[in-house]
């Protein structure tokens, strides 16, 4: 990939360096303008756009100035990530607007597959032999740790509970681990010590978790359109309510018909069922229990912050991160 030009924004850097990769590593062949749609369509203008890369250039703006270093990592980590959204959306039936939802599933398993590829054929092409042994082992492990931690969410699918503790411990393998190997990533390709890799990795983690809580909670309020509620997932909101309701026979037999239309194939699930959820959701608790246990998880990664052996305009740079996940 060629040189990065400083006058254009980091959004730009992250889709031209994609671009970029694709067109001189060839790999894709004649699937490279279906990746690049799909990578448009990921990363919508008005929407949030390329979180992952933007998360690994802001680490490296902190750390170091090694942007033609942590291109390779961000356009690799948003590949990954397109993968990995295609999956979950194919498994639970999401999206269908998006193109990977308008095709065969096999077809976009296929692609998907390609895809996830091309994200180890992208850390690949860092130089640095050394750097990129240590960004390929992270890049392993990362996505080992989100495979086990999909594995338990589909088997507590089928179990009518979990406890808040087998939640949590998902969550962390889950959304925690991607978000823990992207920061650890962008630390090791800014060239941090052993020290702070370690606490990029437990920052990364409670951000992960933050955002799991929140998509937790928005998408427990669009049942007509996400599949949490249908297929059984547990969700904060629900093991939180689960937890605190199993002695209260008719506060759960009322939370079991909330959401069983949800649960029953061609069943109606709209504004109305999803106003009387959201209620009761409300009044017992939930939503205010998840904001109390996000602002937990933002307060400890403050915390980890203000231990790191960096300077205060560092820190401050790196507390934004925790404050925008609101």
């Amino acid at each position: 990939m060629g040189l990065i030009d400083d006058s254009i924004s980091v959004e730009q850097q992250i889709a031209g360096g994609i671009e970029r990769f694709l067109a001189e590593s060839g790999s894709a062949g004649h699937l490279s303008g279906i990746v690049l749609e799909w990578v448009r369509a990921e990363n919508k203008p008005g929407g949030k756009q390329y979180p992952w890369g933007n998360l690994l250039f802001t680490i490296g703006d902190v750390f170091g100035d090694s942007q033609e270093t942590i291109v390779h990592g961000a356009v690799a980590m948003e590949l990954y990530a397109l993968a990995a959204d295609i999956f979950d959306d194919i498994e639970d039936q999401d999206n269908d607007e998006l193109p990977w939802r308008t095709i065969p599933a096999a077809q976009a398993i296929n692609t998907a597959n390609l895809i996830l590829f091309l994200s180890f054929k992208a850390l690949a092409a860092i130089n640095d032999q050394a750097l990129y042994r240590q960004a390929n082992d992270i890049f392993q492990t990362m996505g080992i740790t989100a495979c086990h931690g999909q594995n338990q969410e589909f088997l507590y699918e089928g179990q009518d509970a979990i406890t808040l503790a087998q939640y949590f411990d998902t969550a962390r393998k889950k959304s925690g681990a991607l978000t823990a190997g992207a920061c650890k990533l962008a630390g090791v390709l800014a060239g941090c010590d052993t020290s702070l890799i370690l606490d990029l990795d437990k920052f990364g983690q409670n951000l992960g978790i933050i955002s799991q809580i929140k998509n937790d909670l928005q998408d427990l309020f669009r049942v007509e359109a996400k599949s949490d509620v249908r297929l059984g997932k547990k969700t904060l909101p629900l093991v939180y309510l689960g937890n605190i309701l199993k002695q209260n026979k008719a506060k759960t037999e009322e939370l079991h018909q909330l959401c069983s239309p949800a649960r029953r194939k061609g069943a109606e699930f709209g504004p109305a069922e999803t106003e009387r959820l959201r209620r009761f959701v409300m009044q017992e608790g939930a939503a205010h229990y998840c904001s109390v246990i996000c602002a937990c998880f933002k307060q400890e990664a403050v915390e980890i912050l203000d231990a790191m052996n960096i300077a205060e305009e560092q820190k401050r740079k790196l507390i934004a991160l925790v404050e925008n996940q609101t």
